[in-house]
């Protein structure tokens, strides 16, 4: 069981990404996802649920981001186990111990991607207007997964097998992401919500980038090395075709913050939760 603090942000964007509201819909069918638990949620479709975010985080409108979300995944190896109310049950013990309480939330499982995992959106106001806890998230989300996995004796995996699950969940969010996307910009806004920043890097003699590289906080790779249709020539020339050009103008992008940085052994800055 790991779970990774992803960006805050607004209903619109968080919500549409944890139900697939913008995605390929051939391939991000109603069968690859579904809503396994929600509090304080007023229906049950996008738009709705969306609303009732937003009329909840109207309480206190001094909170701009007012949107939590949070990924748990786990190893395929408790797979058997994991029914949705199993993790319905897993995903509000960890709440009540990330303090996350008293407010409106939503759980969405993914189903068929490379590890199993659900998403917790919650509102970062409670129902009193006031602001959730959220001092020493980092801490409170370690010591509340280890305790999760050592009562239900979940399998806790080793470093290396983080390191390639990392890979086969950053592939089809990337993917997604690209789903006719037109320039890095919106490649960027389209990757937040799924909790992976980009760094560019560029040729040392021209100073225009050459490459580039995507993080989920804890690892970092370069594009190619997730899928050779990563790197930053070939996205760029897709982004170019997409808005209908026929050949790639280079250009700078925007300079896009990283929160991890490349380190000599690919484990070597794992921290398992």
């Amino acid at each position: 069981m790991i779970a990774k603090i992803l960006a805050i942000g607004a209903a619109a964007d968080i919500v549409g990404y944890v139900m697939r509201e913008f995605h390929d819909k051939e391939q991000f069918t109603p069968d690859t996802w579904r809503v396994i638990d929600s509090d304080g949620i007023l229906g049950n479709d996008y738009r709705r649920i969306v609303d009732s975010f937003d009329i909840g985080a109207s309480l206190n409108k001094r909170i701009s981001k007012p949107i939590g979300h949070i990924a748990v995944s786990f190893d395929k190896a408790d797979l058997p186990r994991l029914t949705d109310d199993f993790m319905v049950q897993l995903a509000k013990e960890y709440m009540e111990q990330m303090d996350i309480r008293d407010t409106q939330y939503l759980i969405v499982r993914h189903l068929k991607t490379g590890s199993p995992h659900f998403h917790i959106v919650y509102n970062r106001v409670n129902l009193h207007g006031k602001a959730i806890d959220e001092s020493n998230n980092f801490d409170k989300s370690r010591d509340a997964t280890k305790a999760i996995k050592l009562k239900y004796g979940l399998t806790f995996s080793p470093k290396k097998k983080l390191y390639e699950d990392a890979i086969a969940e950053m592939k089809p969010r990337i993917q997604a992401a690209m789903y006719r996307c037109k320039s890095w910009d919106e490649f960027r806004r389209r990757l937040a919500p799924a909790g992976i920043t980009v760094e560019f890097y560029n040729d040392r003699d021209t100073g225009k980038p050459q490459g580039i590289r995507f993080s989920d906080g804890e690892f970092t790779f370069n594009g190619s090395k997730i899928d050779r249709a990563f790197s930053y020539s070939r996205l760029d020339k897709f982004f170019a075709q997409n808005t209908g050009i026929r050949e790639a103008q280079p250009q700078q992008p925007t300079p896009i913050s990283v929160t991890a940085k490349v380190k000599e052994s690919p484990i070597a800055n794992v921290v398992e939760n």
